[in-house]
C-alpha cells in the first residue's frame, strides 16, 4: 500500500515537472528570433497585431487586418511576444485550447495587451475562457472576417 502511494506521488511530481517545463518553454523568448522580427519589421506608427496559430486562417487574418491599417506578424510558435515591442492586438488561433488560454493569459497579464481574442475549440472549455475574461469565438464555421470583426468591435466598445 505504501509503495503505491509513494509511486503515485513520484508520478505526480514528474507530471507537474513536465507541465512547468512546457510553460517555461512557452514564456521563454528566443533572443535571436525576437530581435530579428522586431528589427526587420518597420510599422511606421501603425497599430500592430500578433497572430499566434497553427491553422490556415492566419494568413487570411493578416490580409484582413491590413485592410484595417493594422500590420501583423504571424507566429507558428506557441508564443512569440517581442517584449520590447508593444503589440496592440493579440489573435490566438491554435487548435489546442490549452495553448490558446496560456498565450492569451501571458499576453494580457505579462505583456499588457488589452485587445485579445481567441478561438475556443471545445464547447466544454467555454467556462474557462469566461472565468479568465478572454474574449473568444467558437471554431465551428468560423471565418477570418468573423474574428477581425469581433476583435475590432471589442476595441471600439472599450474606447
Amino acid at each position: 500500500m505504501n509503495f503505491i502511494i509513494i509511486a503515485s506521488i513520484i508520478a505526480v511530481f514528474f507530471i507537474n515537472f513536465y507541465f512547468i517545463d512546457e510553460i517555461f518553454k512557452i514564456v521563454e523568448l528566443p533572443a535571436e528570433n525576437t530581435v530579428d522580427i522586431c528589427q526587420t519589421k518597420s510599422f511606421n506608427n501603425m497599430r500592430t497585431a500578433l497572430i499566434c496559430g497553427d491553422i490556415d486562417i492566419c494568413h487570411e487574418l493578416s490580409e484582413l487586418l491590413e485592410h484595417h491599417n493594422v500590420s501583423s506578424i504571424i507566429s507558428n510558435d506557441k508564443v512569440q511576444l517581442c517584449h520590447p515591442y508593444p503589440y496592440d492586438y493579440l489573435i490566438v488561433v491554435h487548435s489546442s485550447d490549452l495553448d490558446n488560454l496560456t498565450i492569451c493569459s501571458i499576453g494580457m497579464k505579462i505583456f499588457g495587451i488589452n485587445n485579445v481574442i481567441s478561438i475556443c475549440n471545445q464547447q466544454y472549455n467555454k467556462r474557462i475562457y469566461e472565468e479568465n475574461n478572454i474574449p473568444y469565438l467558437f471554431r465551428n464555421n468560423l471565418t477570418a472576417s468573423d474574428i477581425v470583426y469581433k476583435l475590432l468591435n471589442i476595441c471600439n466598445n472599450r474606447s
